[in-house]
């Protein structure tokens, strides 16, 4: 360790010290004498935690007492900071700008004196280490700042370097960047240097809009990816994606080449993604949920203008290439999830999000066809019967609501279009779906009934399952008679009954009345009154003994809670 950063380390523990002296005083509280060190054994040097995930208010604070009239004056030296570090920028960029204005300096000149006003930022930071670190780590930001906005304009204002040129020197600065930061390993410089390089060139106009811009952007985020990474700082991560992301994106609106703008996100995302796996795997802290809430709404908006670029270059291969972001997504997470089998990782929740979301744009809107889309409900009901999960605790989890929404989703769309088909169209392949589909209503009332039973949504399944029945039964008897019709309707009825009595089922006997009443009350009222009177005694006769039958099965039903519930009590008592 060099004589310099030694002293420098000894001056910022020892002004901690007399911090926390100080504080100890006001509270009146008696200092407890430290013990004595066991002779010949050397005390070991105060090694700092690794920070954690550092807000803006938390690096605008200092790490004085709170309250006192010390941290209020840094508070304000480190605003004061901020607003000469963006004075320091500006005005690198107005020299850079003022032969467009004057034309007294010409362009070489004025790229040399921002460049030494860069180099000079960043001196002068160094040589204010031993006196302030913190404070001082907001000089070099700015000159990294400067640097960057230099190879920028010599690129793009004047043309005095070739592209190839500006990208090495680009890659250069950014080497520079994380060197300094090595050197500097405070916050402050990071955060600085990222908002700055990012909305420089856009706020200044310095070609923001060029095809250069892009690349820059991702130099830049290769470059805060990794000091993200030292610093241990998901701020300084979160910060540079959504500048990163959104700038690219929005330059692309301008710049009209697609593929050169769908490829920089892709890196970019690449880009950040890697960084959090990365970042969790060398400090072992996963995402908390706060954390991972804040990239949602990134990842919908990468989702969104990536998919809208590739679609107008391909539209059959967005969907495709939406899913594999999706599953690069995914894959991290689960790869991540190996290293902490028995705690719940934050960004189950925001993955599983952005997951369900892609899977229902791309897969289900996007690729599935409309024909085969119905048969999805069939595959869905299917899947859940046979589910070993408990439905009734899906709901409860938080990471699976939103896909459980997904789902939901799904299956209204189709059973609505079912439905709709069933009662105005002739199409046999919406009744063999319908009846498909109703076959696995039923098999998952079956196999899951037990669950549902008491719970909010066994009356909705049931319902659904019963109008189904009911427009299925209807296509597939229309066409022969009226009396057909509530005929298949009331021995529907009759079954679902017998079937509750046999598995002591109230509400499903319940809900089946309904069927039989709507069924009777037709065939009563409309059929028996327009048949001859040979059909309409017929018809009188069944549903005169199917509402008898029915009448006596449901006279059962409350005897059935008592005897489930001496079944439930052990024997011999």
């Amino acid at each position: 360790m060099e004589p310099l950063e030694l002293e420098s380390k000894m001056n910022s523990l020892e002004l901690r010290l007399s911090r926390v002296e100080g504080a100890l005083m006001k509270a009146a509280q008696p200092e407890v004498p430290p013990s004595p060190a066991a002779p010949g054994v050397p005390v070991p040097a105060s090694v700092p935690a690794p920070a954690a995930a550092p807000g803006l208010k938390d690096l605008l604070d200092s790490r004085a007492p709170a309250g006192s009239p010390v941290t209020r004056a840094e508070r304000s030296g480190n605003w004061l900071g901020v607003v000469a570090a963006i004075c320091f920028v500006f005005a690198a960029a107005f020299i850079i700008k003022l032969s467009i204005d004057s034309g007294w300096l010409t362009p070489v000149r004025q790229i040399g004196l921002a460049v030494l006003l860069g180099i000079g930022l960043i001196g002068a930071g160094f040589a204010l280490l031993d006196s302030d670190r913190e404070y001082s780590s907001l000089l070099p930001g700015a000159g990294i700042i400067v640097l960057y906005l230099t190879v920028f304009a010599a690129h793009r204002l004047y043309s005095l370097i070739t592209f190839e040129d500006a990208i090495s020197l680009i890659s250069l600065v950014s080497g520079a960047c994380i060197w300094l930061y090595t050197r500097i390993r405070e916050d402050w410089y990071p955060v600085t240097a990222a908002a700055g390089s990012y909305c420089a060139p856009v706020v200044l106009s310095l070609g923001s809009t060029s095809t250069f811009t892009v690349y820059y952007f991702l130099l830049c985020s290769t470059a805060f990816s990794v000091i993200s990474i030292w610093v241990r700082s998901r701020t300084l991560t979160l910060v540079a994606a959504y500048l990163s992301i959104m700038m690219t994106a929005f330059a692309g609106l301008y710049l009209r080449q697609d593929g050169l703008t769908a490829g920089m996100l892709a890196l970019n995302f690449l880009v950040f993604a890697m960084g959090a796996y990365l970042y969790t795997r060398q400090s072992m802290k996963p995402l908390t949920e706060t954390e991972s809430a804040s990239f949602l709404p990134l990842l919908l908006f990468f989702y969104a203008m990536e998919y809208y670029f590739i679609n107008r270059m391909h539209p059959g291969l967005a969907p495709w290439l939406s899913l594999g972001f999706a599953g690069i997504l995914l894959g991290l997470y689960q790869s991540a999830k190996k290293w902490f089998p028995e705690a719940n990782i934050g960004s189950q929740t925001m993955v599983y999000a952005f997951v369900s979301v892609v899977c229902f744009h791309s897969f289900y809107l996007e690729l599935l066809p409309a024909l085969a889309r119905p048969w999805l409900f069939v595959a869905i009901a299917l899947g859940l019967a046979l589910s070993p999960v408990k439905l009734d605790g899906a709901g409860k989890a938080g990471a699976l609501r939103i896909p459980a929404l997904a789902v939901l989703a799904v299956l209204l769309l189709e059973y609505v279009g079912m439905v709709s088909h069933l009662l105005s169209g002739k199409e046999l392949s919406w009744l063999a779906v319908s009846l498909a589909s109703l076959a696995a209503l039923w098999a998952l009332v079956y196999a899951r009934g037990e669950e549902f039973a008491g719970k909010a949504g066994y009356g909705p399944l049931l319902g659904a399952a019963h109008v189904l029945a009911v427009s299925g039964l209807y296509r597939l008897t229309t066409d022969t008679s009226s009396l057909a019709v509530s005929a298949s309707w009331l021995m529907y009825a009759v079954s679902i009954i017998a079937f509750a009595f046999d598995r002591k089922d109230e509400a499903m006997a319940k809900s089946a009345m309904l069927v039989l009443g709507f069924a009777a009350c037709k065939a009563l009222l409309y059929d028996a009154a327009s048949a001859p009177t040979t059909v309409r005694i017929l018809c009188l006769l069944l549903t005169g003994a199917a509402l008898y039958g029915s009448g006596f099965l449901i006279r059962r039903i409350s005897g059935w809670k008592l005897e489930k519930e001496k079944d439930r009590q052990p024997a011999g008592l």
